[in-house]
């Protein structure tokens, strides 16, 4: 029966630097190669190891003579050798009683001879040895074979620190990267005492990307060691800083020092209100702080820096500086991903995607003469997902493009066939931004148009102010196409954002559509009331035909007529139908 090794005094703490230093990857080092082939042909055996000795294996990081690549630690004579900061020899392991029964030398591979020298680490942790073996007895290696074999350790040791300053330092700035901070972490979960992790966010990367653009990489860096200059003149001393990506730093503090974390944040935060001067140029920062509480009795494998790399992007972009990691926005946050990512999937379904059409009514007569075609889309595991919710995270996206010529396709073929069924009725459809900056979207209308032979005055194409914002030339453009194909234009959610008149006056709409904002209560609101009033006054003044929305209530249907608009949609008018329900609803209407 195989003798159990001895384990090291020091264990956890060896097994935890084995990790730190990122010696559990299994991937091939030339050096290491090197190493072994040299300790082969210059001591003339068939064996020649690096190994590092794990929980429960050893694990050969390079080898010559074996076809695996580790063996059980139970078997192994390597666990012998990180007992000392010493070489361990074995002449003739059958006549040693901690090995005669060892299966890797009363089988293959026959290990007779062994000598290793540890790999030991500054402060006296074994990780593992440089090791040769022969399967015939030899005798002790002697002073000058033995100061070899040191000095071969010695080469791996010196690799193995260098592989691990690449891995965890930064570049750029020469601080401690993500991976360090991630293990430091974990050695302070598992020491059993709590933390603090904060994460910093100087810069949106989109900023950054456009100084580099402007001002080229050199800047770009000289930049971000003055923002690590400035960052480590604010922290408390002994705290290290971390660059845990191109726009991000981060600190641990302990629970002493977590008791003055909000004076700090706010402090931060002061400094970087400030410009950072680099090469004589002011740049603004706009930085958001994460905040995480790291309690001692969390689990070991908690995503910490997500977490806190996800409250300091939402800091910033709600620009209220640092908060606490809070698990609802996170939830928010990961729900929103998981929406981006079905909704490629949702675009080639035939069965997630639909429209529904809410009808517009002439509030003098009562008829409908418009309906509103509206995105609808039932997740198979999600079940219904609300516009409010998808579109705006479509809208961040390439996916809002795809989206809208779905809605186009679905819109227009529906009107051609109430066209051909002789119903009468305009269909408005919301386009975006995106669909307005060029001349795609128009071009693929035009010829939908044509080939279902739709009369185009049975469209009514909705979009929003803030389209107007980035490139206002060419959605200007696109809009005088629009119009001089026939298609009518309205001007969507009026009043919620700059509700400018002189644009209005530009623009080859027809229809202005008053944000439902101003419907809620607003036979009791007394500043709405002023305001809504205003908006029919004028634009009827101007010759637009004033759309409604958002009508809850019979008091707000009955206002909205005595004020002389025209018509109004809303949940008191009809709720959003599909098209079978829309014929009914539409037979008991007045025609």
């Amino acid at each position: 029966m195989t003798q159990r090794p001895p384990v090291p005094g020091n264990e956890p703490q060896r097994l935890l630097r084995i990790s730190e230093l990122s010696l559990l990857e299994s991937s091939l080092d030339p050096v290491f190669e090197r190493v072994v082939e040299l300790a082969a042909a210059a001591f003339q055996v068939p064996i020649a190891l690096i190994s590092t000795v794990e929980e429960k294996r050893q694990f050969f990081r390079a080898s010559v003579g074996l076809d695996v690549r580790e063996m059980p630690r139970l078997d192994s004579f390597c666990a012998y050798t990180i007992l000392a900061d010493e070489p361990f020899q074995i002449s003739d392991a059958l006549s040693d009683s901690r090995f005669a029964n060892n299966p890797i030398v009363t089988g293959e591979p026959n290990v007779r001879f062994y000598a290793g020298v540890p790999l030991t680490t500054t402060d006296g942790l074994g990780l593992g040895s440089v090791c040769i073996i022969d399967t015939k007895p030899r005798p002790a290696l002697d002073d000058r074979e033995l100061a070899m074999l040191k000095h071969l350790a010695g080469l791996v040791m010196q690799r193995i620190l260098t592989l691990r300053d690449a891995a965890i330092v930064d570049q750029q700035t020469g601080l401690f990267n993500r991976v360090m901070l991630e293990q430091r972490i974990r050695s302070t979960v598992f020491g059993g005492e709590g933390c603090t992790v904060a994460a910093v966010d100087v810069i949106p990367p989109l900023f950054l990307n456009d100084i580099v653009k402007a001002l080229g990489y050199r800047f770009s860096d000289e930049l971000i060691l003055t923002i690590k200059e400035r960052l480590q003149a604010q922290l408390p001393q002994g705290c290290t800083l971390y660059k845990i990506s191109p726009t991000r730093f981060a600190f641990l503090l302990d629970e002493v020092q977590a008791q003055a974390g909000p004076s700090l944040y706010q402090s931060i935060l002061d400094d970087l209100a400030k410009p950072v001067i680099s090469k004589g140029i002011p740049i603004q920062m706009q930085a958001g702080i994460g905040v995480l509480p790291i309690d001692r009795d969390q689990a070991a494998d908690q995503d910490w820096l997500r977490l806190v790399i996800s409250s300091a992007d939402d800091a910033r972009d709600r620009q209220i500086g640092w908060q606490w990691y809070d698990k609802r926005l996170d939830d928010a946050q990961q729900r929103a991903f998981m929406l981006l990512s079905a909704m490629t999937a949702a675009l080639q379904s035939d069965d997630q995607l639909y429209l529904v059409y809410q009808p517009r009514i002439d509030l003098n007569s009562g008829r409908c003469e418009s309906v509103e075609a509206l995105l609808r889309w039932t997740h198979p595991v999600f079940g219904p997902i609300g516009p409010a919710e998808f579109i705006p995270l479509a809208e961040k996206t390439a996916l809002i493009g795809p989206i809208s010529l779905k809605v186009m396709h679905a819109a227009v073929a529906q009107a051609a066939v109430w066209q051909s069924q002789g119903i009468s009725l305009k269909v408005g459809i919301n386009i975006s931004a995106t669909d307005l900056e060029s001349s795609a979207f128009t071009d693929e209308l035009a010829a939908l148009i044509d080939q279902k032979g739709l009369n185009p005055s049975s469209l009514e194409l909705e979009f929003t102010e803030t389209a107007l914002i980035n490139k206002p030339q060419a959605v200007r453009e696109q809009l005088d196409r629009i119009s001089e194909l026939g298609i009518k234009i309205a001007i969507d959610d009026f009043g919620s954002g700059y509700s400018n008149w002189t644009y209005l006056r530009d623009l080859p709409a027809t229809t202005v559509k008053i944000d439902q904002t101003f419907m809620h209560n607003l036979h009791t609101n007394e500043k709405n009331i002023p305001l809504v009033q205003a908006v029919i006054e004028l634009a009827s003044r101007l010759g637009y035909r004033v759309v409604a929305e958002g009508i809850e209530d019979a008091a707000t249907l009955e206002l909205l007529q005595s004020w002389g608009c025209h018509e109004g949609q809303g949940y008191h008018i009809a709720r959003p139908m599909l098209p079978g329900m829309l014929r009914d609803w539409l037979a008991v209407r007045p025609s």
